[in-house]
């Protein structure tokens, strides 16, 4: 098993997932691993046999993240299923560091009321008449963002974006989550079905390239009964897209203001068309214009 940069807490996870990795000859020193509050409850006889019954789910294991303490390690471990379980570890924080508590739980925890489906057909959902789902589609430094804000600010509808909602998880590591615009989707599904069920519109600022997501909120605003809405916004002047993508300065909490010209490119090249009833705006026009157009459409 690979080994990291050592702390105790550490240590003595690095021991327990050796048990679960089915280690031979694993657990000869339990009775010395634990500190007697623990031991009172679970004897290091029974947490061997327990370790090594579990090994039969886990090895070899594969760790997928870890988060290390001076007291305190989780690891995330997969199991032989896909799904992934969470391994924690709480030491003393005097040597020789005993194990004070430690416990295995999904990842997902059980108990929890089912996540929200890929398709809101038949999700019980109250009507939210005369609402609108409204979804603001296109590349970063398309001038998505600031009409976006300007349609939420003359209709009074809420906006959330993506970019505020990856800038608040960054002091929670969210800029190295494996894809945060798939966690991003995740919550604005949720937000746009908080709203919806108040009987209230949304406006979603997202780049929307998934097509998977397009159904997705399509489908919501479906069974709400609610008007789905859909502006794509694109810059028709490359020279004009980038500078605006470069030279941005929004001031998001924890986010990034100029923005990958390369990657946007390649995106853009790559950007599935919308099918369906859409507003396609080009952002090179005056925004007074592209602002009531877009109006227009959302109130249509």
């Amino acid at each position: 098993m690979h080994r990291f940069a050592a702390s105790p807490a550490l240590t003595r996870l690095e021991w327990i997932l050796d048990g679960l990795d089915g280690t031979p000859g694993w657990g000869a020193d339990a009775a010395e691993a634990f500190v007697a509050a623990f031991t009172a409850f679970v004897t290091p006889e029974q947490y061997v046999e327990v370790t090594r019954d579990r090994a039969a789910r886990y090895a070899p294991v594969v760790v997928v993240g870890l988060d290390v303490g001076e007291t305190t390690a989780r690891a995330r471990i997969r199991r032989h299923d896909g799904t992934v379980d969470v391994v924690t570890c709480v030491v003393e924080a005097a040597p020789p560091h005993r194990i004070v508590s430690t416990w295995v739980a999904g990842l997902v925890p059980a108990g929890v009321t089912p996540g929200l489906p890929a398709d809101f057909t038949g999700y019980d959902l109250p009507s939210a008449a005369d609402t609108r789902l409204v979804v603001f589609s296109g590349m970063p430094g398309s001038g998505k963002s600031t009409l976006a804000d300007a349609a939420g600010a003359a209709l009074g509808i809420p906006v959330f974006a993506t970019d505020w909602l990856l800038g608040a998880l960054t002091p929670f590591g969210g800029r190295y989550f494996d894809d945060p615009l798939e966690m991003a989707e995740e919550l604005l599904t949720t937000l746009a079905l908080r709203q919806l069920a108040a009987g209230q519109s949304a406006i979603l600022d997202h780049p929307t390239e998934r097509v998977e997501t397009r159904q997705r909120w399509r489908s919501l605003a479906g069974r709400a009964g609610a008007g789905f809405r859909v502006v794509v916004c694109r810059c028709s002047d490359q020279d004009v897209h980038r500078a605006r993508l470069e030279g941005r300065s929004r001031g998001i909490p924890g986010w990034h203001d100029a923005g990958d010209w390369s990657d946007v490119r390649e995106r853009l090249a790559n950007f599935p068309a919308w099918t369906g009833e859409t507003l396609s705006v080009d952002t090179v026009q005056p925004h007074e214009q592209c602002l009531a157009a877009v109006v227009r459409h959302i109130v249509a």
